[in-house]
């Protein structure tokens, strides 16, 4: 005979405070703690305490059996957001896939006791505490690393991406709770129990692929970073000038072009040692972003020049300032034998990219040559 779901059990105490130690340790693992762990377990224990007695208290209208409990468990959101650093919607999302791990076995638990009993609610009890037992070491040493890889990178990706993953999470999660109060009003069967372990099965592979398609983001974005960028100085390279500087042409925006070419540092690799020379590439890298940020952006065009293109007309203050770097400080790795550099206000039309850097090249060229005459012997 089938049990009326509205009782609440003894035994299934039990399989309540099995599910909600689970999720409990998901949770702390997946989230960063404010505050030492005896007291973040004194917190929680205190709520568990106190929702027990309200259930103890509703007994006919909440049950273990028939899943709507679980909807009660989501009261520990506020603790939980007092607990631990994550925001709502994250700590959300993981309590989902908290109640779709702990929820679904406890569903499928109660699917093979009915299959098995006549009287399943003990069994059922066995059943829940033997799966979540089995299933612990390879949920927590395969799954729950996963999901936290998954959680620690997604929100960087896309808001909205993030959005649409807890709505799934938890449009999974109510899925789960409808099937299984559907099958606990009619007869256990193995049918039932096939739908459950592909729906849960279903949340794992999805997860897997998601890890597997933000894995895979990261190494692209990685790789993209690598490709743009230089490796010293992390200014953008050659790659990223050229593609910033045929968009401006595209667009026809006006812009200021600035090329810089460090004096004598062939003088500083020889006395102090290239290891020193990377250092003063970039000590020099920082002190021209910083020169230039909200109106331009710097590169390393290649060995000790520097390009930056600039929003509208530079002031020449900007040009002197690149030229003989008044800010370099005591952090410098050694003296600044200052630097030569040309600028070329670039207005529509325009000419080609080429063209462009062949002229302000030679403007910096310009400047280099008449310093080389100001100190030669007349």
């Amino acid at each position: 005979n089938k049990e009326n779901p509205s009782n609440m059990f003894p035994p299934q105490f039990l399989s309540l405070i099995e599910m909600l130690v689970f999720n409990s340790i998901i949770c702390d693992r997946c989230c960063h703690r404010k505050y030492s762990l005896g007291k973040t377990i004194g917190i929680l224990g205190s709520v568990f305490v106190f929702l027990l007695a309200l259930v103890l208290l509703f007994r006919p209208v909440f049950s273990v059996g028939d899943g709507r409990l679980a909807f009660l468990g989501f009261a520990f959101l506020i603790p939980l957001r007092y607990l631990y650093k994550e925001n709502v919607l994250l700590l959300f999302t993981i309590m989902c896939t908290c109640w779709l791990y702990t929820f679904g076995i406890f569903a499928l638990s109660q699917q093979i006791a009915g299959v098995l009993s006549a009287n399943p609610v003990l069994l059922t009890v066995c059943i829940n505490s033997m799966l979540l037992l089995a299933s612990a070491y390879p949920f927590f040493k395969w799954f729950v690393p996963m999901y936290i890889f998954i959680f620690r990178n997604i929100p960087s990706f896309d808001t909205y991406r993030y959005k649409y993953l807890s709505l799934n999470i938890c449009f999974n999660f109510v899925l789960l709770l409808i099937l299984h109060n559907v099958f606990i009003r009619e007869e256990e069967s193995i049918l039932k129990i096939l739908t459950l372990i592909l729906l849960v099965t279903a949340n794992y592979l999805y997860y897997f692929i998601l890890y597997r398609i933000v894995q895979d983001t990261l190494k692209m974005d990685r790789l993209e970073y690598a490709a743009f960028h230089d490796p010293l100085t992390g200014l953008g390279n050659r790659s990223m000038l050229w593609e910033h500087l045929k968009q401006l042409l595209k667009e026809n925006q006006t812009f200021s072009l600035l090329f810089i070419d460090l004096d004598r540092f062939k003088e500083i690799n020889d006395k102090y040692g290239h290891l020193t020379g990377d250092w003063y590439l970039k000590h020099y890298a920082e002190i021209c972003s910083g020169l230039v940020r909200g109106k331009g952006q710097a590169y390393r065009f290649g060995g000790d020049e520097f390009l930056i293109i600039y929003q509208d007309t530079a002031p020449e203050a900007l040009l002197n300032q690149l030229r003989t770097c008044p800010k370099w400080g005591d952090d410098a790795p050694c003296p600044f034998n200052q630097a030569s550099a040309g600028m070329l206000l670039c207005r529509p039309p325009h000419q080609s990219a080429d063209r462009i850097l062949q002229q302000v090249d030679r403007f910096m060229y310009q400047n280099k040559q008449q310093k080389a005459n100001k100190i030669s012997p007349s």
